[in-house]
């Protein structure tokens, strides 16, 4: 068997393993990037392809430019179920030619030496004595033995890395299948030129997108993504079967298929831990996507660039056990991944809700956009709306059971932030602090039954 030996292998050439890659490239270190695809298909992805301004500002990477550009996004609308009422929430972001995105991020690593094999599977880990040490892979006919400091599972659902580990490894932890979308989506060239193309759109209609939402991202006044997705594991109908049987009767949607895929979305918090000794886990593979809307590209970007950070430390120790990667988590949950489990609390209820709730929501704005707003980029839900839901209910508002749900909702996120906030200093404590977290969450799902 051929060897190869790297600081970094990465499994995975999509966004999370491509900015990673870009990142320690850029610092000197020799990095292999394995992808099963090959290098004309790498970032096709089933997704929105929408990503917040924000994301590039904080990291430091170039946006979106050129043929990698379709729409520049100036907010959000968010519709009813009827589709009468509709909240605006105000922010700067992109839409994206995802493949073209993703090449250009991954060139950017490949031209600072990072090295790519394409067509190339990931095949196990090597372990020894309770290191990570490398990865066995196919290559056409041929077995390669990549070795390395560190292993980064970026492989996106399939996590080919992080389930074949040993089950006591916390990074071996798996999802129910109700924390997951599965979603379907479609490009499409449409008859009708859009209006407010700057703006995408949510809809929320449990009928149509039972525990989840439906979506219109325009990308430029004639071309669209347009998609839906549903709760796993609750025997919904799959997402392809509803869009045909409601969005593409739609006049908005009529027109000509350019692409259509579906895929699983994590929609939950992110895994306990992202690295463990000598092995790490970004992007899908570790969960650290949006739970509310699935959004998963600056999230990972911020993942990579945390586990750069603490690689880099590490490397200057020589040191890859988990507690000298550990700081990848404390960086992640500062950043996304407290807020990542606040919205995972809300998560849980919204996916409760019916239509006639969510209607009474929107048209009674008892959330406002610029609320909406804070709750999506930190995941709080202000004094003021926890002040109006109970002036909601003392002046007798329709739907008090609802609304004093709703109290209890803001109670739990703000308790789970706190508590990632107070994420344990050193792996030891790790399981003690899980305990802490899963009992948080079984008392919140016991309070809204």
């Amino acid at each position: 068997m051929r060897e190869e030996a790297f600081d970094v292998v990465i499994v995975g050439a999509g966004i999370a393993g491509s900015t990673l890659a870009y990142f320690l490239a850029r610092e000197g270190y020799k990095v292999a990037v394995i992808e099963r695809v090959e290098r004309s298909n790498i970032g096709w992805k089933p997704c929105g392809d929408a990503i917040g301004k924000h994301y590039f500002d904080e990291l430091g990477i170039e946006p979106p430019h050129g043929e990698e550009l379709e729409q520049i996004v100036h907010g959000i609308d968010i519709y009813s179920p009827s589709g009468e009422h509709r909240i605006r929430v105000k922010g700067e972001g992109y839409m994206v030619n995802t493949p073209a995105f993703v090449k250009r991020i991954l060139g950017s690593a490949i031209g600072r030496g990072a090295v790519l094999y394409d067509n190339t599977y990931a095949l196990e880990p090597v372990l020894d004595k309770g290191y990570v040490v490398g990865v066995i892979a196919k290559r056409g006919e041929s077995r390669i033995l990549f070795k390395s400091k560190l292993l980064v599972d970026a492989s996106g659902n399939a996590a080919v890395i992080r389930r074949r580990l040993p089950k006591n490894i916390p990074l071996a932890e798996e999802a129910d299948p109700t924390e997951f979308n599965i979603a379907y989506r479609e490009i499409r060239l449409v008859e009708k030129e859009i209006d407010e193309p700057e703006y995408i759109r949510i809809y929320i209609n449990q009928e149509i997108a039972p525990g989840g939402y439906w979506w219109y991202f325009p990308k430029g006044k004639y071309k669209v993504n347009v998609g839906l997705g549903v709760q796993a594991g609750v025997g919904n109908p799959s997402p392809k079967e509803l869009f045909y049987k409601y969005l593409a009767r739609m006049d908005l949607v009529k027109g000509e298929i350019l692409h259509s895929a579906g895929a699983p979305v994590p929609t939950r918090r992110p895994l306990s831990t992202l690295v463990w000794n000598g092995v790490a886990s970004i992007g899908d593979a570790a969960y650290t996507v949006n739970p509310v809307h699935g959004g998963g590209k600056g999230s990972s970007m911020i993942a990579a660039y945390c586990l750069a950070k603490a690689f880099s430390d590490a490397y200057d120790k020589g040191d890859f056990s988990a507690k000298a990667l550990w700081n990848t988590n404390k960086c992640y949950i500062e950043r996304y991944g407290a807020k990542q489990a606040s919205l995972d609390i809300l998560r849980i209820f919204l996916q409760k809700m019916d239509n006639q709730d969510y209607e009474f929501i929107i048209a009674k704005k008892l959330i406002d956009s610029n609320e909406l707003y804070e709750l999506s980029t930190e995941a709080s839900l202000t004094s003021k709306i926890v002040s109006r839901i109970l002036k909601a209910v003392i002046v007798g508002l329709s739907k008090p059971s609802l609304l004093l749900r709703l109290k209890r909702v803001v109670d739990y996120m703000n308790k789970v932030k706190e508590h990632y906030m107070n994420y344990p200093e050193q792996p030891e404590d790790l399981e003690k602090w899980l305990a802490k977290l899963n009992s948080i969450y079984k008392e919140f799902i016991e309070s809204i039954r």
